[in-house]
C-alpha cells in the first residue's frame, strides 16, 4: 500500500477539507471545488473498485470530474479499460495532482555499496559537506524544519511549506522523522545536539510506511547549498531509512519526459536525484 492509501494519510487529507470515503478498501477523496464542480480522486489504487459498484457510489455523492493516480503496479491496460469506462459517466480529470515518475532505491544493498551507487560528484559532495564540518542531526522541532525550508523558498516560501506541521502531528513519531544540517555547531555536551543558538543550513522531512521511506519535502539555504548540505542530507536520510527497517527509498517525483509540458520546474532537482542512484519508475497516465 502506497503512503496516499493509508489511514494516517487520510487523516491529513481530511484537514484540508476533503471527505474521504472507502469503497473495496480503496480510499476516495472528495470535494466540492468552486466554479469546477464536485471533484474525486482516487489515489495509487492497486486497483479501482469495481466499476459497476464504483459509477453509482460517486453518482450518490454528486460527483462530476473523477482524477485517477495508479501506482507503478497497476496493469495499464485494464486501467486505460477502466478509465475509459468512468468516462462515460464523468469527466476524466488529465493533469495529475502526483508525480508521475519518481526514483526508487534500493536500500537492502549493503551500505558501502548503497554509497558506490552515486555518480562521482555525489560521492564527492557528501566528502566535501563533511570536509565544510556539516553535521546532519535528527530532530523533533517541525519548526525549525518549516524555517529552513521558508528561507530556502524565497518569497514562497510559507506556500510550500503550508499543511506541513499537521502533516508532521499525525505521522509522527512512528512514521516521520526529520534531518537537520548545521554548519560547525555549538554542540550541548549532555546530548551531543546542537544549541538553540545554532540554525540549520538545510533539513530534509521524511515519512515511513510499508516499509517505503518518502522523501517529502527538502530544503536548504544558500550558504547550505555551497556547504553541499544537501548531498549529506540524502545520504544521511538513506542510512535512517535503513535503520528504520525500509526496503526502499522514493524520492517523490522527478520529471517525466512523456509530458513535456509539465513540471518544467523539476528538471533541475531531477538531475540531483539521479545522482544517488536508483530505478527510474514510471505511473500509468491517460493517455492525452
Amino acid at each position: 500500500m502506497e503512503i496516499q492509501q493509508s489511514p494516517l494519510y487520510r487523516k491529513y487529507i481530511e484537514l484540508w477539507g476533503w471527505t474521504v470515503l472507502t469503497l473495496d478498501g480503496v480510499n476516495i477523496f472528495i470535494r466540492k471545488i468552486p466554479f469546477y464542480g464536485v471533484l474525486a480522486k482516487i489515489q495509487r489504487p492497486i486497483d479501482l473498485p469495481y466499476i459497476p459498484r464504483l459509477v453509482p457510489f460517486l453518482k450518490r455523492h454528486k460527483v462530476q470530474r473523477v482524477l485517477v493516480e495508479p501506482t507503478q503496479d497497476t496493469n495499464e491496460k485494464r486501467y486505460q479499460e477502466e478509465i475509459k469506462s468512468l468516462s462515460k459517466f464523468f469527466s476524466i480529470h488529465k493533469e495529475s495532482f502526483l508525480p508521475t515518475k519518481t526514483i526508487y532505491i534500493n536500500l537492502t544493498k549493503p551500505k558501502k555499496e548503497l554509497f558506490q551507487s552515486f555518480t562521482e560528484s555525489k560521492r564527492r559532495g557528501v566528502r566535501r559537506a563533511q570536509k565544510n564540518r556539516v553535521i546532519v542531526k535528527e530532530s523533533n522541532s517541525i519548526q525549525d524544519f518549516i524555517r529552513t525550508k521558508n528561507s530556502s523558498a524565497g518569497f514562497l516560501g510559507e506556500i510550500t511549506t503550508s499543511g506541513v506541521n499537521n502533516l508532521w502531528n499525525i505521522f509522527s513519531p512512528d512514521h516521520a522523522a526529520i534531518l537537520l544540517a548545521y554548519h560547525n555547531p555549538t554542540v550541548q555536551k549532555q546530548n551531543n545536539l546542537p544549541t538553540p543558538q545554532s540554525h540549520p543550513v538545510g533539513g530534509i522531512l521524511l515519512l515511513f510506511w510499508d516499509f517505503i521511506a518518502y522523501y517529502w519535502i527538502a530544503g536548504a539555504t544558500k550558504k547550505g547549498k555551497k556547504l553541499f548540505a544537501p548531498t549529506l542530507l540524502v545520504w544521511e536520510a538513506l542510512k535512517l531509512s535503513r535503520k528504520k527497517g525500509c526496503t526502499q527509498f522514493d524520492f517523490v517525483g522527478v520529471f517525466d519526459e512523456r509530458i513535456q509540458n509539465q513540471f518544467q520546474s523539476w528538471k533541475g532537482f531531477t538531475k540531483f536525484k539521479k545522482g544517488f542512484g536508483g530505478k527510474e519508475i514510471y505511473y500509468p497516465i491517460k493517455y492525452r
